[in-house]
């Protein structure tokens, strides 16, 4: 039965606190209880203005059923043990980085709650669709000639941020994505299979018929876990490579499966590329935009039949010269979705239908960039290229002459996440951080760290503070130096 206070404090419509008057003074003088017969019913309680602009609210209890009631009803269930409840509950927070390290700190018991291997299969199992921490983007150290470097940022605020060096990249070559919460390279005539979060990893060599004439081939795949949510904590996964024979002009496909250690049956068709994106999932088949030119034409690969089949878009969706064209998951109905961008103007399509080898769609959306990110009539933007697309939250990365913005397609929510003024590529990573740090001191580890940095955004002028604040001064700085240095010694046994 939900309890009251004596005293009810209200606010009043400028806004202020109202003198406190005790409860009962608003319980009606008269209230007949009813009869048991009848089943009672507690009164309504009723909180009036008074004239001043209070909050009028009405709390109805529910209705108690009489003793024969009950009897002739089926007896009530037994309610399950304090920690069953407890993960249930639980299983409702947030999957952000931070919800269940600071459900650990409660107690032992929230603690032994959370720590449980099959408690953090259903909260992956429950929440579905995992958080974007981040991307990888590649740095080339100013050095073309020397292989690149891949290194993560992350998008979410703290307390959620994670650490770039949490990421640190194990290898270096070309990144060619994310998904499922796993991370595929080339390196060499090797396709790297990392999961960021866990630090596994498995190389696995490519198919012999891919090593004809290595110098002039490009490789792309993608990496789909067999459990997608991550919920059995397993490291199985498939992969799928591309190999396209630039003077052959033949595209070559084969899906490697981790269970059996083994390639499956190389299928090759011959078709033309002008570029190569990242693939995008789309139920079990895989889109790959692999022509600019002649209205945009994507590489269409089933991963159950193994079948592959080169696609172009219909003449019913326009693509002007220079204009961008992404593939999309359509959220309305898990469909194959296009994005086609154009100097500073996005045309989002869906309903798409496959025809032949023709793509046809239905335009759903058109969002003019320079007013969605309020672009100065001043700033010098002519045109925007989309450099990473995330297909769980259906996220693009866009690149402008100031910088990349990422926007949510749904919501079209956007923020700056980079100032970079090069066109690359950025490779979104969503996943289920849902690791528990062990020992005292992962006490320290989201709630000091966050305090810590927030120090660093402060600028204090020390001339204004005075002689009075220069102590505490030190204290604080002397602070968050320490917290950097456990940050340092914790940051590796958060695994």
């Amino acid at each position: 039965m939900p309890s009251f206070s004596t005293t009810c404090p209200l606010l009043n419509g400028r806004g202020k606190k109202a003198p406190s008057q005790h409860l009962l003074s608003f319980l009606p003088r008269r209230a007949r209880w009813p009869a048991a017969s009848e089943g009672r019913r507690r009164p309504a309680i009723l909180i009036g203005d008074g004239g001043n602009g209070w909050v009028t609210a009405a709390v109805q209890m529910i209705k108690t059923p009489t003793t024969a009631a009950l009897a002739a009803g089926p007896p009530p269930a037994s309610l399950p043990d304090d920690e069953d409840i407890l993960r249930g509950i639980l299983l409702r927070l947030p999957p952000l980085p931070s919800s269940l390290p600071r459900a650990s700190l409660v107690s032992k018991l929230w603690r032994r709650a959370v720590s449980d291997p099959d408690f953090r299969r259903r909260f992956r199992a429950h929440h579905k669709t995992p958080p974007l921490l981040g991307f990888f983007l590649e740095n080339f150290d100013g050095d073309l000639q020397r292989q690149s470097r891949h290194v993560f940022t992350p998008t979410l605020g703290a307390p959620d941020r994670i650490p770039p060096a949490r990421f640190s990249c194990p290898s270096r070559g070309s990144f060619l994505g994310c998904r499922h919460g796993l991370a595929l390279l080339k390196a060499g005539s090797k396709a790297v299979v990392w999961d960021p979060v866990t630090g596994r990893r498995s190389s696995v060599d490519f198919p012999p018929e891919f090593s004809v004439n290595r110098n002039l081939t490009i490789y792309h795949g993608a990496v789909l876990r067999d459990d997608p949510a991550g919920c059995s904590g397993a490291f199985r996964f498939k992969l799928v490579m591309l190999s396209y024979g630039v003077f052959e002009r033949t595209l070559r496909a084969s899906v490697y499966d981790s269970a059996s250690e083994k390639w499956g049956e190389v299928i090759s068709t011959v078709a033309f590329s002008d570029c190569f994106k990242p693939g995008v999932l789309v139920g079990n088949t895989l889109y790959w935009l692999i022509r600019h030119r002649g209205g945009g034409g994507f590489l269409r690969f089933d991963v159950d039949r193994r079948s592959l089949a080169v696609i172009r878009v219909s003449e019913d969706i326009p693509v002007p010269d220079g204009a961008h064209v992404q593939a999309l998951r359509a959220q309305d109905d898990g469909g194959l979705g296009l994005a086609v961008v154009s100097k500073l103007r996005i045309q989002l399509w869906g309903r798409t239908a496959v025809s032949g080898d023709v793509v046809g769609g239905v335009l759903q959306k058109t969002v003019e960039l320079d007013q969605l990110l309020s672009l100065r009539p001043s700033t010098n933007v002519h045109e925007a290229s989309v450099v990473g697309y995330d297909e769980d939250t259906n996220t693009i990365f866009l690149w402008t002459s100031t910088g990349v913005f990422m926007i949510q397609l749904e919501l079209m929510e956007f923020s700056k996440v980079s100032e970079d003024t090069c066109i690359r590529g950025y490779f979104p990573f969503a996943s289920f951080y849902t690791a528990v740090a062990t020992g005292k001191l992962h006490l320290l580890y989201i709630d000091v760290f966050t305090f810590a940095r927030s120090l660093d955004m402060q600028v204090l002028d020390r001339g204004v503070l005075g002689n009075a604040m220069a102590g505490k001064l030190r204290k604080m700085e002397a602070i968050r130096l320490a917290c950097h240095t456990l940050e340092a010694t914790l940051t590796p046994n958060f695994r």
